[in-house]
């Protein structure tokens, strides 16, 4: 749960709310005195199953817990993220000052360290290093200074000693990730020694750890900066921040296994390709890339982990290793493609070659095998499958049980059918015959299971739209953000109409949840039919407000018919239908009965404010 919901669901919107302006019970909602502007007849209600409040009065200002803060207190949303963080109890890490600082430093000595390898490669002491690294990896001058790569010297506290001298202390170093402890007392010594040095940086290219390869080979031969505060291997993929642009305009990233097989291809003009942190690809991974581009292509080397490439793909992706956990891996897979929206795929490349030594070797053998990427779950079958036809029904039988699961994870009925007739042609056997082999002993209802997340409001999926197809933002460019109920919300529109590419970049509590709704699965849609739903969801939000606004009048109404009783209320209405507007405390009831009759021709009214 991310800070924004939590402090949703911590905060009672009607008792914050309450303290700054008496409510009382009205229907399902409560009623009270606007706080923002002057009046004597209730006007402002709190709506708390859907967590808004709206004035249908004068300032006719609306929305939820975070922009009743930014309007009471003039502050933006930010702002009234600290304040009611505080009130709920809720950390938001980013900004505390004293831990923003920490990390700061921590990144700051990260980045001199980088500094300090880079120096050093290019001293005489590198030149080893340099030769490896033009020699054997085949970088040129432009990649080397584009990736800073460096080289860490042979010797225990050459780094260490470099940044005590710049002012960092040890236990800075030691939180940074460049330092190990040893179990014996003895003093910190640096991690990295005798190794290439290759930087780590976030998606904003902040450098947070250190990866390492040594040049003979000695083991381990790939050495990378423990977990630390700046460093989370589940979330980082190495290149990220300079694949972005390539990545967006490609609308596909490849993911590999090293950070070497990024370095070939980047030089290689093949510049949408990142890797894993010696991870599998998780859901975050997977939301990272999705705020960039639908489709996911895993590039592996089948022989690298061994003979088994269905394992090997596995483990890249869930890290599973026999046939049950392959049909985790592609259930999961499956999942994740739902829930993300992504389409995953897997590349298969020649035996033997990872993607650093295709490219050099058959650059266009890499753009084929990418091209000709299949979905994961036909990958992994296909893989447990092999290439040779069983020699007797025995093997007919075991063959088709070992793929039993993975068949039965796979979700979509079509998709299924489709390896089940593609396996049987394989086999010479029937597909009815896989189809009843594979079928689960017993059949009964299954209860579906709960979705995490609520099904989507117009305004979400008005917001999913429009961060999905940014070419509609000349059309919206002078709607107003208070379109939207919600503090979030209106400023993901916001950061939308004035940069599209940025706005969902998970830098805050808006950008990740901009990510969320991006990652939302919607029908493919041309620009000009995303303009349509785009305009029946502005109806729908319009249309719900006004009934919203409709059944609050029709309760200050009927309280009123109780209080001056049906024929004083009906002698009112007929006033205010001749245009008699009475003067005094009757004056706003006489208002409120001509606003009901005209919010409910508004609704059936055909022609919108959109058609005019």
């Amino acid at each position: 749960m991310d800070a924004v919901e939590a402090i949703k669901r911590r905060v009672d919107l009607v008792g914050y709310i309450g303290r700054f302006t008496q409510l009382q019970r009205a229907g399902r909602g409560f009623r009270g005195l606007c706080p923002f502007h002057a009046e004597k007849t209730p006007s402002f209600y709190v709506f708390p199953e859907r967590g808004t409040w709206r004035c249908f009065g004068a300032c006719g200002e609306g929305g939820d817990i975070f922009t009743f803060v930014q309007k009471r207190d003039n502050v933006d949303f930010r702002g009234a993220l600290r304040t009611l963080a505080e009130e709920a109890g809720v950390q938001l890490f980013e900004d505390d000052p004293k831990r923003r600082a920490h990390l700061d430093r921590l990144a700051a000595i990260v980045s001199a360290a980088v500094g300090y390898y880079e120096r050093k490669l290019a001293e005489a002491e590198g030149e080893e290093a340099s030769a490896y690294l033009r020699e054997a990896r085949g970088l040129t001058h432009e990649t080397i200074r584009a990736w800073h790569l460096g080289w860490a010297p042979a010797g225990w506290h050459n780094l260490r000693d470099f940044l005590l001298n710049r002012g960092y202390t040890v236990e800075d170093m030691m939180a940074a990730g460049l330092l190990v402890e040893p179990d014996d007392g003895r003093e910190p010594y640096d991690r990295f020694r005798g190794r290439v040095i290759v930087p780590i940086a976030n998606e904003r290219g902040e450098f947070i750890a250190l990866g390492g390869r040594t040049l003979h080979n000695e083991e381990p031969k790939y050495l990378n900066s423990p977990q630390t505060e700046l460093f989370d291997k589940g979330r980082t993929l190495f290149g990220l921040h300079l694949a972005r642009d390539a990545i967006r305009n490609a609308g596909e990233v490849v993911v590999v296994e090293g950070y070497m097989d990024v370095l070939g291809p980047w030089q290689a003009g093949f510049r949408n390709v990142v890797a894993t942190m010696g991870t599998s690809l998780t859901q975050e991974h997977a939301r990272l890339l999705r705020g960039f581009a639908p489709r996911i292509v895993l590039a592996l080397d089948p022989d690298t982990a061994g003979a088994n490439a269905a394992e090997r793909a596995g483990s890249l992706v869930l890290g599973v290793q026999t046939e049950e956990q392959a049909a985790l891996a592609v259930r999961q897979a499956d999942e994740m493609a739902s829930s993300v929206d992504i389409d995953l795929r897997v590349a298969r490349l020649p035996s033997g070659k990872d993607p650093d030594e295709l490219i050099r070797e058959d650059p266009e053998a890499w753009r084929g095998a990418i091209e000709a990427a299949v979905p994961f779950a036909e990958f992994l079958i296909f893989r447990l499958l092999g290439t040779d036809r069983p020699a007797s029904p025995l093997e007919v039988r075991h063959t088709v049980d070992r793929l039993r699961p993975v068949l039965l994870s796979v979700r979509d009925p079509v998709e299924r059918s489709l390896y089940i007739q593609r396996v049987a042609r394989h086999l010479g056997v029937s597909e009815e015959s896989i189809a009843e082999r594979i079928r689960p002993a017993r059949t009964r209802p299954v209860r579906q299971a709960k979705r995490g997340a609520d099904p989507l409001t117009p305004e979400e999926v008005l917001l999913a739209l429009l961060l999905r197809h940014p070419a509609l933002r000349a059309a919206y460019r002078n709607y107003p953000a208070t379109l939207f109920g919600g503090a979030v919300e209106r400023e993901i529109f916001r950061r939308w109409l004035a940069d599209p590419a940025s706005a969902t970049e998970p830098l805050d509590e808006v950008g990740r949840r901009a990510q969320q709704l991006l990652s939302y699965r919607l029908p493919p849609l041309s620009d000009p039919e995303a303009r349509r739903a785009a305009d029946e969801k502005i109806r729908s939000i319009l249309q719900d407000r006004i009934r919203l606004h409709l059944k609050a009048r029709a309760e200050t109404l009927s309280e009123a018919e109780h209080e001056l009783g049906p024929e004083r209320l009906a002698e009112l209405a007929f006033a205010a239908w001749r245009g008699e507007v009475p003067s005094g405390p009757e004056r706003e009831l006489a208002e409120a009965i001509i606003e009901e009759l005209e919010l409910g021709l508004s609704i059936h009214r055909k022609e919108s404010w959109l058609a005019r």
